[in-house]
């Protein structure tokens, strides 16, 4: 089986789409005065967007719990990638972390302290994407994550936070740098 054409094509039409919905950054001054979907709600900035992306970088480069206040209380993230690795079913039936005390229990306990390095970052009203690179552990081998991140203006607190997270990246690398191995199917 050909795993490259497939995984190329699967990233030229995720490319293109994030560009179809990103935002040009000339336009990046103006989205703070632009609604989106007609409710009257707020547009990410550059900069609130620029800032929850390194909130975002340090919450999993360097766990620091005062970040958690970027998070809202019902966040939620999805991961194949950790749940493949935790044992969590990969159908997307069950949420990776089911809101903040989920994700904020374990990161106290266990954070990731991965070294991310952004090599992409783009956004529009609601939404940061971004690509990521990580070299670490016994193996040092780069592992290359995408997440993006939904977002929401709390009015009260008038802050944007994350209320989503989707986040995958190249599970064998990342197990192979944790120490782990596999075996590829039809392999002894």
């Amino acid at each position: 089986m050909h795993l490259l054409p497939s995984l190329t094509l699967l990233a030229t039409a995720f490319t293109a789409l994030t560009f179809a919905v990103a935002l040009p950054q000339s336009e990046s001054t103006a989205v703070e005065s632009r609604t989106y979907g007609g409710g009257g709600d707020k547009c990410l900035c550059e900069d609130d967007a620029n800032l929850l992306r390194d909130a975002y970088v340090r919450m999993i480069s360097a766990w620091n719990p005062a970040d958690a206040k970027y998070l809202t209380d019902d966040f939620k993230d999805t991961s194949g990638s950790i749940n493949i690795l935790i044992g969590k079913p990969l159908d997307g039936s069950v949420p990776t972390f089911a809101n903040k005390q989920e994700f904020v229990d374990h990161m106290t306990v266990m954070p990731d302290n991965l070294p991310l390095q952004v090599t992409f970052s783009t956004f529009n009203c609601k939404y940061i994407t971004l690509i990521w690179t990580a070299t670490f552990g016994v193996a040092q081998r780069a592992v290359r994550g995408i997440a993006v991140l939904g977002t929401v203006y709390d009015k009260k607190k008038k802050m944007w936070q994350i209320n989503s997270l989707d986040v995958e990246w190249n599970s064998m690398a990342y197990l192979l740098d944790i120490g782990g191995s596999y075996q590829l199917p039809g392999q002894p």
